[in-house]
């Protein structure tokens, strides 16, 4: 499968910007998007009018290079607020396609605003997908949201254990999150995905009820210390085992400052997914080299455009939290999940 490689266009924020962006974007929602009422019915609940056909998931899937051949295809998962090309196009997909390594990036609905079963429910047919069409193992990066979602597919579709290598989260919202207690709780509404990522959810309390990784999938869990968004930072982890990798950016460059949103351009956590893709195993750091600490920006991400691709990223962030519809509690669980 292949098909034209997403151009090079927005970014994560900076430090300076992550903040703003989030404030602008938490006014806009509240002034713009009425709120809605969860029904006993569970409005927005997953079943079969929600689950995408074969059609949508093709449509909602980019695909770069040749997925049967070299290392395993990758498959590219962005966060909440965020678009396949804003988290993706422009730093690791450059880097991979410079390493002639073929990937996919899917691209959520809603922004990743929406009910996280459904996502979950894409990159089920996602996986699948590209085992398909490679015939053989795929492996997983995710950031945010995008680094917990897969983990639903593999809890509640027990045939994609077998389909999936690696699995690595970039600052990924595994048990959630305090941050979006107070504005969610206070005021009565938020996304359906806020409320689906308070620590204590009844989402994350079925995700992590009983066993959170699987033998067969090799798990590369990054955090950062200064993330603002996933607090505390270790909620990124996940639970020990020989084969998962707990790490945070500063246990490989101590001196490296990067926050949540940064996570999907640090030169930092790319070398520790990179090791993870290209070892057995998950990510050691007693393989990573430590040359380029202090360096910034991942390879393949253009420091004359970066300023222009933050901005754009900014822009995303507000509108798709301006647009998405707010709601009054989390949505029930599926059936599947209670």
């Amino acid at each position: 499968m292949r098909r034209t490689p997403l151009r090079p266009s927005t970014a994560r924020l900076r430090p300076a910007v992550a903040l703003a962006a989030a404030a602008l974007a938490f006014v806009s929602a509240l002034t713009g998007v009425e709120a809605l009422t969860v029904g006993a019915a569970g409005a927005g609940a997953p079943g079969p009018d929600l689950r995408p056909t074969r059609a949508q998931v093709l449509e909602a899937l980019d695909c770069t290079g040749d997925l049967t051949r070299g290392r395993a295809p990758v498959l590219l998962l962005h966060g909440t607020t965020s678009s396949a090309e804003a988290n993706w196009s422009w730093n690791w997909d450059r880097a991979l396609d410079a390493r002639d390594r073929a990937h996919c990036d899917l691209q959520s609905p809603d922004s990743a605003n929406a009910d996280i079963q459904v996502n979950g429910e894409y990159v089920v047919r996602a996986i699948r997908l590209m085992h398909r069409r490679a015939g053989r193992d795929i492996s997983i990066v995710g950031h945010s949201q995008g680094g917990m979602v897969g983990r639903w597919a593999l809890k509640y579709w027990p045939d994609t254990r077998g389909m999936v290598d690696d699995y690595v989260g970039l600052s990924s919202s595994h048990h959630g999150t305090e941050v979006f207690g107070a504005v969610c709780e206070t005021l009565g509404r938020c996304t359906p995905a806020n409320w689906q990522q308070l620590a204590g959810s009844d989402f994350l309390t079925a995700l992590n009820r009983g066993r959170e990784t699987y033998d067969r999938v090799d798990y590369t869990a990054i955090s950062t210390r200064y993330d603002e968004v996933v607090v505390p930072s270790t909620s990124a982890h996940l639970a020990p085992g020989s084969n998962v990798t707990n790490v945070a950016v500063q246990d490989l460059c101590p001196t490296e400052v990067v926050d949540h949103f940064g996570m999907a351009y640090d030169n930092a956590a790319w070398l520790i997914g990179l090791d993870a893709l290209e070892h057995r195993g998950p990510a050691r750091l007693d393989r990573v080299p430590t040359a380029t600490c202090g360096q910034p920006l991942m390879p393949d991400v253009d420091p004359v455009t970066f300023p222009a691709e933050v901005a754009a990223a900014l822009a995303q962030t507000a509108r798709s939290s301006a647009t998405s519809p707010m709601v009054t509690a989390e949505p029930p669980l599926a059936p599947y999940a209670r």
